[in-house]
């Protein structure tokens, strides 16, 4: 599936699967044990995920089809909203293991830009695509972490479900 996002044009999506596919390969190298500074690390590309998910989310909401639509609008709004939610959870996390958290991720790809001119319909499908691929993130850390950081792995739980609802309500849309 990254390799599907990784070869379009879009930015955001690229920059999800590039996100996803470094922690994987951090992911497979590290032992299982826990360790603060690899715990750290892997959640700040959660929290990278989750401030390009608000920026994107956001910017949707107040679109022209956004404003437009009030129950397009309000979606991505509220989806917004829970991924600040997930920003503050995931930055907290990372205060208590003894890191700070880098709220200016570098070399991301979409940036805060967004063509409002493009396909809005198109624009949900490649959500749905991220949001997917955020899904399959999270649930690779939650089994990394099950064992051996139950805090975090708790905290990742509840992220992903709000993840999934996210993916269902793209789905919704596009129907």
């Amino acid at each position: 599936m990254a390799d599907a996002l990784v070869s379009t044009d879009n930015l955001f999506l690229r920059d999800v699967a590039a996100l996803r596919s470094s922690a994987q390969g951090f992911l497979a190298a590290r032992p299982r044990a826990p360790q603060a500074a690899a715990t750290i690390a892997l959640l700040q590309t959660a929290l990278t995920i989750e401030i390009v998910c608000v920026w994107r989310y956001t910017m949707m909401s107040v679109s022209a089809r956004g404003l437009r639509e009030e129950r397009v609008g309000f979606e991505f709004q509220e989806q917004a909203n829970d991924e600040r939610k997930h920003t503050r959870m995931v930055a907290e996390r990372i205060e208590q293991l003894g890191g700070v958290p880098d709220f200016q991720p570098k070399g991301l790809m979409s940036g805060l830009a967004m063509d409002y001119n493009a396909d809005f319909d198109g624009m949900i499908a490649q959500n749905l695509k991220a949001e997917q691929s955020v899904v399959e993130y999270y649930t690779d850390l939650i089994n990394h972490f099950q064992d051996s950081d139950p805090q975090t792995t708790a905290m990742l739980e509840i992220i992903l479900q709000d993840e999934e609802d996210h993916a269902t309500d793209m789905q919704d849309l596009l129907a």
